[in-house]
């Protein structure tokens, strides 16, 4: 069922309000990431700030010259072990993300498709997406590292840092194709992030493979260009938006800083996720549910 841009939003919009529960799985997804980036950095701390005796440091009793040496020391003489926790880390987090990101898609698959989703269909999409949609996450970070080749011959040009930092003048030539390389990387970035932008609804909604939900997403995004763009406009548009309030709010109030901090799990983030859900499934010519029917129809509240 085909949808223009403007009714996308409307009934994406409704259908959120009205399954305001999409927001489980990022609100989970956050109190377990909280749990493990504590666990992290106390494995870290202890790691790092332990001495050759094995009594533990107290950085509070430290200058920063001092703080930074002991860093230095403890992440070099323990190099092995601070990678395998650094990447064990990352990756574990990248597997909860996928998890309750495919739970979410799910949720609002089902949202858009009947009107009403719950916590069972989270844990089914969950269920079936999370391990290729962390192997799906995993191909697109390797993909926006591969631009890192944009800033080499600037790092090459620049050449020993300690001789930039003594005679900044020596290597202009140099600092200008590294801020070049810079510029480039962040281009390449942004554009590979937009046209990328669906391969997560590609490979939940259709149960796709990884390679063919990034596939499916470059397909979709040359066949809806502007309505692609334009969702991925009002998804970065929000987010700027509330870091802009969040930077002038009353840091005093804690409550009220609370409800700032909160907003991007809570409202923001499902409701694009309805919204790039919603452009996916029509798009696709998927038979919708409108939500007007369910706000218009009190006996189905």
């Amino acid at each position: 069922m085909y949808e223009d841009f403007g009714t996308i939003l409307h009934r994406g919009f409704s259908s959120w309000f009205r399954n305001l529960n999409i927001c489980i799985p990022f609100v989970l997804n956050f109190l377990i990431n909280m749990i493990i980036y504590v666990l992290f950095f106390g494995l870290m701390g202890i790691l790092l700030f332990t001495s050759n005796t094995g009594s533990i440091i107290d950085p509070a009793t430290l200058s920063n010259k001092e703080i930074f040496s002991i860093l230095w020391k403890g992440f070099s003489e323990n190099l092995g072990l601070s990678l395998f926790l650094i990447l064990g880390f990352f990756l574990f987090v990248m597997f909860v993300q996928s998890f309750f990101t495919a739970g979410a898609i799910g949720m609002a698959k089902k949202a858009s498709e009947t009107g009403d989703a719950g916590i069972f269909d989270m844990l089914v999409s969950s269920s079936k997406n999370t391990f290729r949609l962390f192997l799906s996450l995993l191909l697109i970070t390797l993909l926006l590292l591969v631009g890192i080749i944009f800033i080499v011959p600037g790092a090459f040009a620049v050449g020993n840092m300690n001789t930039l930092i003594e005679n900044p003048e020596a290597s202009v030539n140099g600092i200008a194709a590294l801020g070049i390389g810079v510029i480039l990387w962040t281009v390449y970035i942004i554009i590979l992030n937009l046209v990328l932008s669906l391969s997560s609804y590609a490979l939940v909604i259709d149960e796709l493979r990884p390679l063919e939900a990034l596939s499916e997403s470059f397909r979709f995004f040359t066949s809806n260009k502007l309505d692609v763009f334009l969702i991925w406009i009002i998804t970065i548009g929000l987010a700027l938006i509330n870091g802009y309030v969040s930077e002038y709010v009353d840091m005093g109030n804690i409550l009220f800083t609370a409800i700032i901090s909160l907003v991007p799990i809570v409202i923001l983030q499902p409701l694009t996720a309805v919204l790039w859900t919603r452009l996916y499934l029509t798009r696709k010519g998927r038979k919708l549910y409108d939500p007007s029917y369910l706000l218009s129809d009190p006996d189905n509240f």
